[in-house]
């Protein structure tokens, strides 16, 4: 089994036993001050929910290969908050496109965006909901505290208006319900790196 830190191999305690336990070494006694952990590979694959507790308890011998990448804590912020900013805008024209192609008669496309919009949001939520600094810009049109009864009343709808097939419904329920939604956030993002700055 190797071990790697931003493509070097390191030599790890003896006493190591679980992933959990080469985790906190890691963090306490390999990385520098302003630094923090990237991506994690466990067995070739990357490992998104590395700090979950069952992985966590892996035993090193039955995970393989460990690759560890870190970068500065405060440019990876930075270009965390530019590509969340880059997939909201994204999401922003995709409901513009769904909307386009309903009115256009093209269900199929549209569905298959919309499908693409509702998995986008659904992470964006995840993402939004955890407590991570976020600035609550004095503009929005949705407050951080309205996110999810404003998420759950708009997937209400979009349900309720597929189920009968009313199309100006679902364009409806795009464009002031989720459209809104998606531009609070983007503005909520735009107020954390302002804030960061």
């Amino acid at each position: 089994m190797d071990v790697t830190i931003n493509d070097k191999k390191i030599n790890i305690p003896a006493e190591i036993d679980t992933w959990g336990d080469l985790l906190d070494w890691i963090e306490t006694n390999h990385l520098q001050a302003g630094q923090c952990i990237t991506h994690v590979y466990l067995g070739g694959n990357e490992t998104y929910n590395y700090r979950d507790r069952l992985v966590c308890e892996q035993e090193l011998t039955a995970i393989g290969n460990i690759a560890v990448h870190s970068g500065d804590f405060d440019k990876v912020v930075h270009e965390s908050l530019a590509e969340l900013d880059r997939e909201l805008s994204n999401a922003l024209v995709i409901s513009e496109e769904i909307i386009r192609l309903l009115a256009n008669r093209k269900e199929e496309e549209a569905y298959t965006l919309l499908a693409q919009l509702l998995e986008s949001i659904r992470m964006f939520f995840t993402i939004f909901s955890e407590d991570l600094g976020w600035m609550q810009p004095a503009d929005a049109e949705i407050s951080r505290k309205e996110f999810s009864a404003a998420l759950v009343r708009a997937l209400s709808q979009l349900m309720s208006a597929q189920e009968k097939r009313y199309w100006g419904s679902i364009c409806d329920v795009v464009e002031y319900e989720i459209t809104p939604i998606l531009e609070s956030w983007q503005k909520m993002v735009a107020g954390t790196r302002e804030h960061i700055s």
